[in-house]
Parts: C-alpha cells; structure tokens; sequence
C-alpha cells in the first residue's frame, strides 16, 4: 500500500465529509475486511492514468445519517432510494477528490456508481489504500485499487505521489 495514496485518500475522505456533507469524523475507525451486514457500498471504476475502482462501504446508520445532513432532512424522512443516491454521490465525491489530488492535468472518466448491500458487493482484489474512520451514526470505509502510479506528482499539502 502506498502510503502517499493512504494519505490522499485520508485527506479526501476527511475533506468531502466535513466540506460537502458538514460532517467531522471522531477518528479512524475499526476495518472490517469486506462489506458486512447492516451495511450500504458503492463501487465505481475508472479510467484514466491510472485506472482503477473505488469501493465506499457505509454502516446503514451512518448512511441514513450523512443523507440527512446532505440533503437538509430528517432522517425518517428519507426514502431507501434517497440514501442508496447520496452514498453513490459520496463515493464519486470522494473518488474525484483522489484522482484531482493524484493527477490533476489528466481527464477521467469516473463509471456510475453501482449500489450494493450486505454482501452484494466486496471491496476491490489488489487494493491500493483503505482508509476508515467513525462519524457519529456509525464508520464509513473507503478503498481505492489503482492500476498503476508510474509518475511522481506534487499535490497541495502532502508531498507527492
């Protein structure tokens, strides 16, 4: 695991949740190693230098949680689909945050997110960085598998790649 893509991906998750969705998270959390029970994923491959996919994994809790806080609803007001559209639009969030932070000169096409539970849908083979914390309704996980990171390149804050 690269640990300079561990840290893109740590700041994306960190910057999306608390600059599009106002939420902070309370620290790393716990990794499962697949999605488990009770649990909301979405995967979205993509192309471009490098290629790859992302899979988010989202307790259900904390999905019902982060749909009502992006949505500016309560949280029994929120249908299934609802929150299955906000957890595919935190992934392609956060994928696109990696990938500008990675390679910002180079255009990507990011595939729709696919919606997946309880089972439906593993974390990629040959991941590249996974990055899991807690938020208050319960943890999110991300993990991104990269094809390839042949190029050095300097991002804001971090160092390179």
């Amino acid at each position: 695991m690269s640990d300079s893509l561990q840290l893109v991906l740590q700041q994306s998750v960190e910057d999306v949740l608390e600059k599009m969705f106002f939420i902070r998270s309370l620290g790393d959390a716990e990794e499962g190693p697949g999605l488990a029970e009770g649990e909301v994923a979405a995967h979205l491959a993509f192309d471009g230098e490098p290629s790859g996919s992302l899979t988010l994994r989202v307790t259900r809790a904390a999905a019902r949680s982060i749909s009502a806080d992006f949505l500016g609803t309560e949280e029994e007001d929120l249908s299934p689909q609802q929150v299955g559209e906000v957890v595919c639009e935190l992934a392609n969030m956060i994928c696109g945050s990696v990938l500008s932070r990675i390679e910002s000169a180079v255009t990507f096409r990011l595939a729709q997110p696919e919606l997946g539970e309880g089972g439906e849908r593993e974390e990629p083979a040959g991941v590249s960085a996974r990055h899991s914390v807690e938020i208050g309704g319960g943890n999110v996980t991300v993990a991104i598998r990269t094809e390839s990171l042949t190029v050095q390149h300097s991002y804001a804050g971090a160092g390179t790649v």
